[in-house]
């Protein structure tokens, strides 16, 4: 008798409990999403420099269109809990992709102190890009291989994946970010990824913690908005070097450079202590409520490279800029132009890194771009229009104007991108 008023007193305390709980709290889940598109025909320019003519055609290319899950939970306090499952969606019939495939994370918030959260995330110098380019930052009408050397998404610490190791536009996996909370006008945030890669390390190889830094601070007022980003990859070896053998040669040039060959480290595996870094300064001033005039400057250095054995250099330094305007004009029209130049690269390093190629600060390694659209929006969510997209590389640049059918061109080779656009935002 004794155990079963026992049970009822705790079953009684415990429902009491969920009683108060379920009242102290409230949660919600939305389901939202967009659809962009881009059908046109993409024109190579034939081919330059003794390369071979590729292909002129047209292209049905995706521009990032997701459906995205959200839920938040208030936990009191001022506190509370949040995630987001965000999933690739192509009606073209691409590749299938993992459920939260794309931005997605758990976190906690709390109105006075910010929010923290894990998982797979933009990085802020990518998000607070995003703020001041009217653009995607892929396909014809983006600007990721020509800005921000290659975009990366879904990409761990350095890798072998195209654009992972390179690239200062990334979604990245393992990524720890904490946003303040916006202040008087200003707002910050700072991410860093775990070194995960690193338990992978054995006694064959160098023992590296790869490792991505990131953060952004910005600051609104009225019409005009001004940002700082900074990123930095440690042990990211965008030059791919890895274990191997001393050829004679090679040993040849280590004992002059070195003295001996003992004393002189050689870099091994997959992290071979490359230290690369960006900066980016941001301003927008937008006029008469309608027309936004943006603009963007990068400076990305890259370090460590190569292995010093090789006599290959092993710095580069690239700097870009773009500028952009965005105008409502009247009604359901709107037209967004945009211009962005990628200098020479400068630096001792000769050969490829990402999208950009290095030759020892010669010159001729530059790129151009201009691209604009007009917009007709025929509702708050859904738009249609026309875009034109052209890219002219300096005698030895490889930039493509963006994923599609133009690939890779010759060095040197220019081009274009002409068709029209449909999105819509759910």
């Amino acid at each position: 008798m004794n155990k079963k008023l026992m049970a009822v007193a705790v079953a009684g305390a415990f429902g009491a409990f969920g009683a108060t709980a379920a009242f102290a709290q409230s949660s919600t889940v939305s389901l939202s999403g967009s659809a962009n598109y881009n059908y046109g025909y993409f024109d190579n320019g034939g081919s330059a420099n003794g390369g071979a003519a590729k292909v002129r055609t047209d292209s049905l290319s995706n521009q990032e269109s997701e459906w995205v899950m959200k839920g938040e939970e208030a936990l009191g306090g001022g506190m509370g809990a949040f995630f987001q499952c965000s999933t690739s969606m192509d009606i073209t019939g691409g590749a299938a992709a993992n459920i939260c495939g794309r931005t997605s994370y758990i976190g906690l918030k709390s109105a006075g102190m910010g929010s923290i959260s894990f998982g797979n995330n933009d990085t802020p110098a990518k998000r607070v890009a995003a703020g001041y380019d009217p653009f995607p930052i892929s396909a014809a009408m983006g600007q990721g291989g020509q800005m921000w050397n290659a975009t990366a998404g879904n990409t761990g610490n350095g890798g072998v994946a195209s654009g992972a190791a390179t690239s200062f536009s990334r979604r990245q996996q393992n990524l720890i970010t904490y946003d303040m909370p916006r202040m008087n006008g200003f707002d910050a945030s700072f991410a860093y990824s775990s070194a995960n890669e690193a338990t992978a390390a054995n006694s064959g190889s160098t023992i590296q913690k790869p490792r991505m830094w990131s953060t952004f601070a910005n600051y609104t007022n009225g019409p005009l908005a001004l940002g700082v980003a900074y990123e930095r990859h440690v042990d990211y070896n965008p030059g791919g070097a890895t274990k191997g053998v001393i050829g004679a040669v090679q040993a040849a040039a280590t004992a002059t450079k070195a003295g001996t060959l003992g004393t002189l480290e050689v870099l091994q595996g997959n992290y071979a202590g490359s230290n690369d870094s960006m900066y980016s300064l941001m301003a927008a001033y937008t006029f008469m409520g309608s027309l936004k005039i943006s603009g963007i400057y990068n400076r990305m250095n890259y370090n460590g490279i190569t292995t010093p054995i090789t006599g290959v250099g092993t710095d580069m330094t690239v700097a870009t800029y773009g500028v952009y305007a965005d105008w409502a004009i009247s009604g359901p029209h709107r037209v967004r132009l945009g211009y962005a130049s990628q200098g020479a690269t400068k630096g001792s390093f000769t050969g490829t890194v990402g999208s950009y190629v290095g030759n020892a600060g010669a010159g001729n390694t530059g790129s151009q771009k201009i691209h604009g659209e007009y917009a007709y929006a025929l509702s708050k969510r859904t738009e249609v229009g026309l875009a034109y997209a052209r890219i002219n590389n300096d005698q030895l640049s490889l930039i493509s104007i963006g994923t599609g059918a133009a690939g890779t061109p010759n060095a040197g080779e220019s081009q274009t991108f002409t068709g029209m656009l449909i999105r819509h935002k759910f």
